[in-house]
């Protein structure tokens, strides 16, 4: 099978390339994420975000958390040796130039030397127990000031205690000169995380788009499927800009579609050409027929031997075969192309039957059948054509006389009624049977062997029940399409005891 080159497109433009870079864009799309969200949170937190300030006094100064940490160890490291004047001095000064700091001295044996200004949370004796206490609640999280310890008379080791005592410095985090954000504030946060969800839902978004999209052209192309215009065959599907594989898919339905309609055009031509030559056929043959017939009802009334007569005789009987052949060729042309003339009319079919029989049983008693004509008296109304039925039941007599006289009988009954009360109409014969369709052989649009031209019977048919129109010749063809055009049924019963012909009124089964 060749493949049409290019057919699936470039890499580049297909799905699965699309797909590709959809999942490499969520693989990367979770950093990029944290990354953005930790820029606009510091950005704002550091940039945007101002902590809110306390009035002060005017002449005081908010006081710096460096500054302060760093002034108070070297004001502790300065106070070695020191005497509790000058460590209430030294205090004293550095209140003045801090105001917004409050001051406190403990001497070695744990009593408050000074204490500026005066503090409720400040003993005047600091017990081991109270300095612990102090100290864990200095370091709170949510402490509302900060503290700073320094060890009088410290030297490079700020944690080394000199055992001369030490200075605490305590100050309101709100009186405090930083940029630090308050980790209290949840709007930053919140904005973090709306952020997050945003570029998630927007992820889910291209990903329901991206497999939206390929859902709704594969249903575009299932509707195209299903949607048949007047001769049966789908329609095709619109133009395509993309050059993806469903793009590719929908070309080839398009070209699928296109060579049907080709293949239904070249088979539409070749039936016309087909019903052309029968017609044509049909007509030609019958002048050199006529002729035929004329010179042998001549030699008729010659003097002729007992094989010359026998001869005669069986060149006038294939001569009937051959003009009944002609005139179904020619009925059949007409039928198929709808210019055979059909009046439908509420019409007695069992007194149709019955005149059709009387004709015809000059022929069944000379082949040696017995008829067997089990009919009711009242009559029975279908809607049928009376000439079309006729015909129907003459190509049925004319196939029992052929193919089925060696069971010498031929029997005509109805069947049982329906749920409407319509009852079909049987011709039964005790025939060989016939043999079942070749399937291999056969095909649709097709005459298959037909069983006019059935010579021999088969070995032993079993019995079944058949689509009259599949293995029909050229007799039982006009029979199915005379039926079909007045909106009837008929089916074929077969097997070794005989062959039974059922006709069901209006489309009956």
């Amino acid at each position: 099978m060749k493949r049409r080159k290019g057919s699936a497109g470039k890499f580049r433009h297909s799905l699965m390339a699309r797909y590709l870079m959809l999942v490499g864009f969520a693989i990367f799309l979770l950093p990029m994420i944290l990354i953005f969200v930790m820029v606009l949170y510091l950005g704002y937190t550091y940039f945007i975000w101002q902590p809110g300030r306390q009035e002060v006094e005017s002449g005081q100064q908010y006081a710096s958390l460096s500054g302060l940490e760093e002034g108070w160890h070297q004001l502790a490291a300065s106070l070695d040796g020191a005497s509790a004047e000058e460590i209430v001095k030294s205090l004293e000064a550095f209140r003045i130039k801090n105001p917004l700091v409050s001051v406190a001295a403990v001497d070695a044996k744990g009593r408050t030397i000074v204490e500026n200004p005066q503090q409720s949370s400040i003993p005047d004796v600091w017990t081991p127990g109270w300095t612990a206490e102090y100290m864990k609640r200095a370091t709170a999280y949510n402490s509302s000031g900060f503290s700073v310890v320094a060890f009088i008379g410290e030297g490079e080791d700020s944690m080394r205690d000199a055992r001369q005592g030490f200075l605490v410095a305590e100050v309101l985090r709100e009186h405090m000169d930083t940029n630090v954000p308050d980790q209290n504030s949840r709007f930053s946060q919140i904005a973090g995380v709306l952020l997050f969800l945003l570029l998630f839902v927007l992820f889910a978004f291209m990903s329901w788009a991206f497999f939206y999209r390929i859902r709704k052209r594969l249903i575009r192309l299932q509707e195209a499927m299903t949607a048949y215009d007047e001769t049966g065959i789908p329609l095709p599907v619109g133009p395509d800009k993309r050059q993806d594989e469903v793009a590719a898919l929908e070309g080839t339905f398009n070209a699928m579609v296109h060579k049907l309609r080709d293949g239904r055009e070249r088979e539409r031509e070749e039936e016309e050409l087909r019903k052309k030559l029968i017609a044509n056929l049909s007509h030609d043959l019958r002048t050199p027929l006529t002729v035929i017939r004329s010179h042998a009802y001549s030699l008729e009334s010659e003097p002729l031997g007992e094989r010359g007569q026998q001869s005669l005789r069986l060149m006038s009987r294939k001569l009937d075969d051959l003009g009944g052949l002609i005139d179904n060729l020619l009925s059949y042309t007409l039928i198929a192309a709808g210019r055979y003339p059909m009046r439908l009319e509420e019409t007695d079919i069992l007194r149709i039957v019955r005149t059709a029989a009387a004709q015809w049983y000059p022929v069944f008693e000379k082949e040696g059948m017995e008829v067997e004509a089990d009919l009711p008296d009242e009559a029975l109304f279908w809607n049928v054509d009376r000439e079309w039925f006729v015909r129907i039941l003459d190509n049925l007599f004319q196939n029992a006389v052929r193919h089925a006289k060696a069971g010498r009988y031929i029997g005509l009954s109805l069947g049982e009624a329906d749920a409407d009360g319509n009852r079909p109409l049987r011709i039964r014969d005790r025939g060989p049977g016939l043999p079942a369709p070749d399937s291999a052989k056969s095909a649709p649009g097709e005459l298959a062997r037909s069983a006019d031209t059935i010579a021999e019977p088969a070995a032993k048919p079993s019995d079944t029940r058949r689509n009259p129109s599949a293995g029909a010749g050229i007799g039982l063809s006009i029979v199915d399409l005379m039926i079909r055009e007045m909106n009837m049924n008929w089916s074929i019963e077969s097997g070794e005891e005989g062959t039974t012909i059922t006709i069901y009124p209006c489309g009956k089964a």
